[in-house]
């Protein structure tokens, strides 16, 4: 029997109930981000905590003298966070369902505020940053874990030549890669919101691919990535280019080897 993939569907509680974010992007920035987390923190907002990473483990690290938040709009991600939270359990861990840009906290409510790819997926990331001012206290600490501009490099580059005859298709790519964070842009974003960088730890993290098709077909990169190649060129069909491309780029080197150039930006209020 062949198995039929189903689209995976972040409003569904089965389908979440399946998915394990750890062994990809969470895990690679979270835990870098738990290297430099300051721990005398006692009031602790995670935002944009998914179904529990870090939160959980940040609280249980803490001790139970800290009380963690974790804040989420995905419903269904912040359901399976409860359980977890009462099963294993972590008591002193509240999980509340809501926006970055609409905080339901009140002013300086809390002296740690992190967040783990958080300002990826912020709608408005401008409004979220000056909420987080809102709920810091003064002389409190935000800490940023986020992938980099220079992110999948390998593939970019391969994405590049294959799409250098079509100028639309090529100003698309640049856009999509473009838009990625530097050190430098999210340092000027902090301070526009009265919060100072006062340290800076990065880290490169590899993926390891067979070959072109391992990289399309996987799970994780059909969620996350495809979908914005596939508006580059023009839909599902027109990737074939890009999996040859990395195809040869693989058989001359064994594999393919994926950079993700990741960092924890510490800033004070």
């Amino acid at each position: 029997m062949t198995d039929v993939a189903q689209p995976f569907d972040p409003a569904e509680d089965a389908h979440v109930g399946l998915w394990d974010e750890l062994p990809l992007w969470s895990a690679m920035a979270g835990l870098l981000l738990l290297d430099h987390v300051p721990l005398d923190a006692r009031r602790v907002l995670d935002l944009g905590c998914g179904s529990g990473f870090p939160a959980l483990e940040l609280a249980e690290r803490l001790g139970s003298g800290a009380r963690v938040t974790g804040i989420d709009p995905w419903g269904p991600a912040i359901r399976r966070a409860n359980a977890k939270r009462r099963l294993w359990p972590v008591r002193h861990v509240d999980l509340v369902r809501g926006e970055a840009a609409r905080l339901p906290f009140r002013d300086d409510g809390f002296d740690l505020i992190v967040s783990n790819l958080g300002i990826n997926n912020f709608a408005d990331a401008e409004t979220a940053f000056g909420e987080c001012r809102r709920v810091l206290a003064p002389g409190g600490t935000v800490a940023i874990a986020t992938n980099l501009f220079g992110h999948f490099a390998e593939v970019y580059a391969a994405f590049a030549d294959v799409v250098a005859s079509d100028p639309a298709a090529a100003a698309r790519l640049r856009t999509h890669v473009e838009h990625r964070p530097t050190i430098d842009g999210l340092t000027r974003t902090l301070a526009r919101h009265g919060l100072e960088v006062t340290d800076v730890h990065e880290r490169a993290q590899r993926m390891r691919f067979r070959d072109g098709s391992a990289v399309l077909e996987h799970h994780f990169m059909r969620l996350g990535f495809v979908p914005a190649w596939e508006e580059v060129v023009g839909g599902s069909e027109h990737l074939g280019p890009l999996r040859a491309a990395l195809d040869r780029r693989a058989r001359g080197a064994g594999g393919l080897e994926l950079t993700v150039p990741l960092a924890v930006v510490i800033a004070r209020a």
